[in-house]
């Protein structure tokens, strides 16, 4: 008889080639203590991301591009009694899957880790120790710190919303509300990738994004806002 996975770990990728083996090859070593799947939701990668995953996921299921769709779309074709959406970049050790489930069984119905970034200069610590604080005060959690949450919870929160920017963040704010969360004090390391164009303008568009989400600014506007950030 085939054991359930009590973890289903959700990944949406987009030409992510360069680092999703390295997740998805630790995740593998992860099955060793916990029974889990991995599933890899592509947006149309143009690169060897989908040959690379399919060499270790579960499922590699390919969609067109949008992260909150993406993560439904995992969510739907899973089958274990929490989910863990993870992001393609990062950097795992072997037993962060057995501090999810042990969370879980004390009564908490989601939640993330604390965050730290690859790159170790004193801006970043500064940028980590705030998310770590936003986290762990407001309850507010981005998708780099790894949020999981009880299977029951999820479909009663009807899954992520379908817009195009801050579904993380807007589903936090429904979780926290649903049920008992916890930041899991311990860092999941990120790559510091997202400030390749400049600290200092990435800072700039991430805050006004974040002010613009709590003041309801249409998503589509922001998604354009963070557009131009990026490029």
């Amino acid at each position: 008889m085939e054991t359930k996975p009590r973890v289903s770990v959700i990944i949406p990728t987009l030409n992510e080639e360069a680092v999703i083996e390295n997740t998805l090859r630790t995740l593998h070593e992860n099955k060793e203590r916990v029974t889990l799947e991995v599933i890899i939701v592509d947006g149309g990668s143009t690169d060897s991301t989908c040959q690379i995953a399919s060499r270790y996921a579960d499922q590699v299921i390919i969609m067109s591009p949008g992260r909150g769709g993406q993560l439904n779309r995992g969510a739907e074709n899973s089958c274990g009694e929490i989910l863990w959406f993870l992001h393609a970049d990062s950097q795992l050790e072997k037993d962060y899957v057995l501090d999810i489930v042990k969370t879980t069984e004390q009564g908490i119905g989601g939640g993330c880790f604390e965050i730290t970034f690859d790159s170790k200069g004193f801006i970043y610590q500064c940028i980590a120790w705030s998310s770590n604080q936003r986290a762990k005060w407001f309850k507010s959690f981005y998708g780099d710190q790894g949020i999981f949450v009880k299977r029951e919870v999820f479909q009663k929160l009807g899954g992520f919303r379908p817009i195009p920017l801050m579904e993380d963040l807007e589903f936090s704010r429904r979780l926290k509300r649903a049920t008992k969360v916890q930041v899991i004090q311990r860092p999941l390391q990120t790559s510091s990738r997202r400030f390749r164009k400049g600290i200092l303008r990435t800072l700039l568009v991430m805050q006004l994004l974040k002010l613009g989400f709590y003041l309801q600014v249409n998503p589509k506007f922001l998604s354009r806002v963070y557009g131009l950030g990026r490029g």
